[in-house]
């Protein structure tokens, strides 16, 4: 259901996401030049349309109803999707030159064990790019659920889309900043580059390995 509500939603709206996070995203892609590109949580392949034929990418994502809806989108031969998540990535060691992951990290309990697989499958001097929710900001996200309930560091409620939508039961876990960090250099990175987007909605980490 959540799958379903979430596709809808991508599908049908616009945002941060054109005006801001896939500008950010293509020219970090513009400047890194991976030939390889794997994409954690993939959903149903939004991303992937920022890459051109020049590279090679693959979605990884735990839903199948989103793996089934991104091969409908993007059936371009150097794009596939791959059902599989960011504890237990179905690539190779050292098999890919750069890796994205939006909108995942706040759904992760794991930080440390999600960043080493990522650290794993990525060449030496492979590069990481992370957007996820901003710590900062969790208080002002907690108006944006109709409802929610908190269990410990996991906030789990019915995030408003507006128009009488939501998504139903969807999670967000409120590591902090340092927590981020620490998961991320503990597994070997180097991190490049910290920055901001939509007003410090969300904090943007450039990584290499």
């Amino acid at each position: 259901k959540l799958a379903r509500e979430w596709a809808d939603w991508v599908e049908s709206s616009s945002g941060n996401r054109e005006e801001e996070i896939f500008p950010y995203i293509k020219s970090w892609l513009s400047r890194e030049k991976p030939v390889f590109l794997a994409e954690i949580g993939c959903g149903q392949g939004s991303c992937s349309n920022l890459v051109d034929s020049s590279i090679s990418y693959i979605g990884i994502e735990p839903s199948k109803f989103l793996i089934a809806r991104a091969k409908e989108l993007f059936p371009e031969a150097n794009k596939r999707f791959v059902q599989g998540n960011a504890y237990n990535i179905p690539l190779e060691d050292n098999s890919v030159d750069a890796c994205i992951s939006v909108w995942v990290w706040s759904h992760l309990d794991n930080l440390n064990l999600a960043s080493s697989e990522i650290f794993r499958i990525l060449k030496n001097k492979g590069s990481f790019l992370l957007i996820t929710a901003h710590p900062k900001t969790y208080e002002e996200r907690k108006t944006f659920y109709s409802k929610y309930e908190i269990k410990g560091n996991l906030l789990i409620g019915n995030f408003d889309l507006d128009n009488g939508k939501y998504l139903t039961d969807t999670t967000l876990y409120l590591h902090t900043e340092k927590e981020i960090h620490d998961a991320l250099l503990s597994a070997g990175f180097k991190i490049d580059k910290i920055t901001g987007l939509s007003n410090d909605l969300y904090i943007v980490i450039e990584c290499s390995k």
